[in-house]
């Protein structure tokens, strides 16, 4: 097909028989299928019978400014813009690019849920005994991302050094799961346990027979959340969801001095800026400790 064919056809018939199957070679399921839901739901209704230069600046940006929330506006957005740069790399379209310059709503600064020192003690204390203690034990003491945890096998764990090879994830789709490489080319990295942990996964390990195969057995994601969530919720256990223990090992990592490009290290993140932005926040504890080391370093001269 040459530019002028493609021209002429209009944005659903894009998406549906050239875009979404290019996708479906390249890239993995659940994000496929998070790109269909929104073109399906926001893009399509709107600009799916136009061609690509009927679609105007200017009613993109009427569009995005209809939407109730940022997050929504920005995914959808997003997506109309990867269609059409998509169709104009593909064919070599010679047209202005109607989502140049699109003023996006600002998103409410989103503040990640998190447990305290004290907190994730006593639900790591509360989870004992429960069949899915394991899984939170190295969500916990790793920073894990939850397809991480649950992808971990018994066979990732070095019993005698407490190392960990983190080298995949394990992601819901519809109909099933799928195990992927992990989410960035640093996330493949090897971690090592603190001894309480890897005392306790040993102990688990031998009293459930030394099972093989991944430490959730065969659970999908939702169903290790949703019962994680569910009994913490009736022991009356701080609550955090499994992304949120990862965002606690970050922060409690901060707190304790722990430089950030270690920590960017240990959560496999692309680069030290991902690590910074999400975790060099103020929290009473860091502040109350620097204020602590600048009066004694005051009064050191005094």
């Amino acid at each position: 097909m040459d530019a002028a064919e493609a021209m002429g056809m209009t944005l659903e018939e894009i998406v549906e028989g050239h875009y979404l199957p290019d996708k479906r070679a390249r890239r993995r399921t659940n994000t496929v299928e998070g790109y269909e839901s929104s073109l399906r739901l926001h893009v399509l209704p709107r600009f799916g019978g136009l061609t690509v230069s009927q679609v105007e600046r200017d009613e993109v940006q009427s569009w995005v400014d209809a939407f109730d929330l940022p997050g929504a506006a920005a995914k959808a957005y997003k997506c109309l813009r990867q269609v059409i740069r998509w169709a104009v790399r593909r064919w070599a379209m010679l047209v202005i690019d109607p989502t140049v310059g699109i003023e996006l709503p600002r998103k409410p600064v989103h503040r990640f849920e998190t447990l305290s020192a004290k907190q994730l003690a006593k639900r790591l204390r509360g989870m004992w005994g429960h069949p899915l203690e394991a899984t939170c034990i190295v969500a916990s003491a790793l920073g894990l991302r939850p397809g991480e945890a649950y992808a971990l096998e018994w066979a990732d764990i070095d019993w005698r050094s407490g190392k960990v090879v983190v080298s995949k994830t394990l992601q819901q789709v519809r109909g099933g799961v799928e195990l992927y490489a992990t989410k960035t080319p640093k996330g493949d990295r090897e971690l090592y346990l603190a001894r309480w942990a890897l005392d306790r996964l040993r102990a688990i390990h031998r009293g459930a027979g030394s099972p093989a195969g991944r430490i959730v057995g065969g659970l999908t994601p939702s169903q290790v959340a949703g019962r994680i969530r569910r009994f913490v919720r009736r022991a009356g256990l701080p609550e955090v969801s499994m992304q949120g223990l990862r965002h606690t090992w970050g922060t409690l990592a901060v707190e304790a001095g722990i430089p950030i490009e270690t920590i960017a290290m240990q959560l496999g993140h692309a680069d030290v800026d991902v690590a910074y932005s999400h975790y060099m926040r103020r929290t009473k504890t860091i502040m109350q400790s620097a204020q602590r080391r600048w009066t004694k370093y005051l009064f050191s001269f005094a």
